[in-house]
């Protein structure tokens, strides 16, 4: 398997609230993930990065998971790094209204277990089909899913960036799951909105399982493409070839 992660602030942006990680535990089971800290709220950086950190040293810690292990394990290290975050703002007022998105996925025997919280996504796919594997926890969503509006009206909706769910801004937050057979896979990407809300599904399919690009090329592109979109948010992935050899 080859993993590869890209950040980049953007072009419209002062700062860069996204974060990526790639870690493995004892064992060598590796988890991913990208955070969006919530853009307009102070410390939106700050979230992102206490997330990503408080679930690298946890999972860094551990050892061999089985499936129902692991599923529990990053179910409850989720909920508790929450309370942690929440907890702490209202101990610091200064950091209240901090938040940010989580979308995560470990590698566990044959499986792919995906948790997630807000509108940053996971994406399976192979040489025929892509597969949007979380629900985005977002205003925009809850009117795709209700009828009232497409999906080709949602990426143009005012209220396309609010999100309904964001670790740090309840005391109790429970991530969404989702468990897939690796085999039936050749690809994961994780990614923050920046990347998605400016390019569909068929553009990310075609970009990344074109034959003879190197993966690292294959990230680079997807944000390239996303700039060129008109993308004016942070722009951030996690890209595996889960056939591959080796490391990129």
């Amino acid at each position: 398997m080859k993993v590869i992660d890209r950040s980049i602030r953007g072009d419209y942006r002062e700062l860069n609230e996204d974060v990526t990680g790639i870690f493995e535990n004892g064992t060598g089971q590796m988890l991913m993930l990208v955070a969006d800290g919530m853009g307009g709220h102070r410390y939106g950086d700050v979230a992102s990065r206490y997330v990503h950190d408080e679930i690298k040293a946890a999972w860094i810690e551990e050892n061999l998971f089985n499936v129902e292990e692991g599923v529990e394990f990053l179910r409850r290290l989720v909920m508790d790094v929450n309370r942690r975050m929440y907890d702490y703002q209202q101990e610091n007022p200064e950091y209240q209204g901090m938040g940010t998105t989580l979308v995560l996925c470990a590698l566990i025997d044959e499986s792919i277990v995906v948790l997630n919280v807000g509108d940053s996504r996971a994406y399976a796919m192979n040489d025929r089909a892509i597969e949007q594997v979380t629900s985005d926890h977002s205003f925009v969503n809850l009117l795709v899913e209700s009828g009232e509006i497409t999906p080709e009206e949602a990426k143009h909706h005012p209220k396309r960036n609010i999100i309904t769910k964001a670790l740090g801004t309840d005391r109790l937050i429970q991530a969404d799951v989702f468990r897939l057979r690796n085999r039936q896979y050749d690809y994961l990407l994780l990614a923050s909105d920046g990347l998605t809300d400016n390019l569909d599904d068929s553009e990310l399919h075609d970009t990344i399982i074109r034959e003879g690009v190197e993966i690292s090329d294959k990230a680079s592109q997807l944000v390239e493409q996303a700039q060129k979109s008109g993308s004016t948010d942070n722009i951030s992935l996690v890209l595996a070839d889960l056939k591959a050899s080796g490391s990129d």
